[in-house]
């Protein structure tokens, strides 16, 4: 019997996130970032609706190396725009939307009414990838 794929609800969702709106600055987020010892954030707009995420990175490349006043920039202007998941998305899909989109989380909603339930990080998505194929590999073994 073919083991079935894990679903993203089945792995960590962090629930360690913080969202931000998309007019807040660059300089207000990136407190926000360092109190809260985070460097993802996921992004709202001005009614709520879930629309992207910012990164660490995105702020060095988009503010910082090209010299410009984080206080003057917004988050809208330098975030990277990303659909959510939802929790019934499996561990494959995740994965390959992560390395598509090139970013480390991706925001993840219940599947009926898009509720934010976490940020999924490509590492759980990989580590949940080698487990099931260990157990796979296993179970053939075993065969």
């Amino acid at each position: 019997m073919q083991k079935k794929l894990p679903l993203v609800s089945e792995l960590p969702i962090h629930d360690e996130y913080e969202t931000v709106n998309e007019t807040m600055s660059v300089l207000e987020a990136t407190r926000l970032m360092k109190s809260r010892e985070i460097t993802d954030l996921v992004v709202v707009s001005e009614d709520h609706k879930l629309i992207g995420i910012v990164m660490e990175s995105d702020i060095i490349r988009k503010v910082v190396a090209v010299e410009k006043d984080p206080n003057q920039v917004t988050i809208k202007q330098i975030m990277e725009a990303v659909d959510p998941l939802s929790e019934e998305t499996d561990v494959i899909t995740a994965t390959q939307t992560l390395i598509e989109r090139e970013v480390p989380i991706i925001p993840i909603v219940q599947k009926n009414d898009q509720k934010l339930l976490g940020v999924l990080t490509i590492n759980d998505c990989l580590l949940a990838l080698k487990e099931f194929e260990l157990s796979a590999l296993i179970a053939n073994k075993e065969k």
